[in-house]
Parts: C-alpha cells; sequence; structure tokens
C-alpha cells in the first residue's frame, strides 16, 4: 500500500509524461510544410529523458510522424533535442509553463521552421 503511493505521487509529479494537444504552424510559408493539429505523447525513457511520439490529425484520424528523443532541464523548464531526417538535422525546444508547452523546430542554420503550442490533456 505505501509502495503503490509512492508509485502514484512519483507519476503525479511527472510534469511531462502524458498526451498533449495543441497545433505546430508552419513558418516558412514558401516550403512544402503546413500548419498542423498535432497530438504528443511523452514517455519518461529516464531521469531528465523522454520520448515524444508525434502524430497530426488529418481528416479526424492520427498519422504517426516520428518519434523524438528529448531531455528536460527542470532549471529552467525546457524540452530539447535534435532530429536527423532527409533534410538534415532540425531541433525541437519547447517550454514547459503549468500545462502548457510553447516552443520551436528550427533549422540547423536557424532557420525558424515552426512554432508548437500544446496543452496538457
Amino acid at each position: 500500500m505505501i509502495v503503490a503511493a509512492i508509485l502514484l505521487g512519483a507519476a503525479a509529479a511527472d510534469p511531462i509524461s502524458g498526451t498533449w494537444e495543441g497545433t505546430s504552424l508552419c513558418q516558412v510559408k514558401s516550403s512544402p510544410c503546413h500548419d498542423e493539429h498535432v497530438i504528443y505523447r511523452f514517455t519518461r525513457s529516464a531521469p531528465g529523458r523522454y520520448k515524444l511520439d508525434a502524430y497530426k490529425i488529418v481528416g479526424g484520424k492520427e498519422l504517426f510522424m516520428g518519434a523524438i528523443d528529448l531531455t528536460f532541464g527542470p532549471a529552467r523548464n525546457l524540452l530539447q533535442g535534435a532530429i536527423t531526417g532527409n533534410r538534415g538535422a532540425s531541433y525541437v525546444r519547447l517550454n514547459l509553463k503549468a500545462n502548457h508547452l510553447s516552443g520551436r523546430l528550427t533549422l540547423a542554420d536557424g532557420t525558424l521552421f515552426r512554432l508548437i503550442e500544446v496543452t496538457k490533456r
């Protein structure tokens, strides 16, 4: 009983794990990217580390876009990580404020590619 209470308390104290929903808005209008309604599912992979499974909503269905490994710095409430794909590297930075993550995806050359706003369900 005590162990269960401790585990529940630890899970409740994790501000990141869970499902988040919101928008990912394209900032390079001449590119093939589109504004998206997104679902992000975060799972803790190690202390201070999270796996993000990203989905976009198309026609009412969730389409998997990919997974990202992120680190969380609680002193700055910052999640960050890199994505390597066909077009090179890009970087995700998300700031946590209560139950809201606000951030950006930038390309390796520093170009702001997406603005991200998601709220925990």
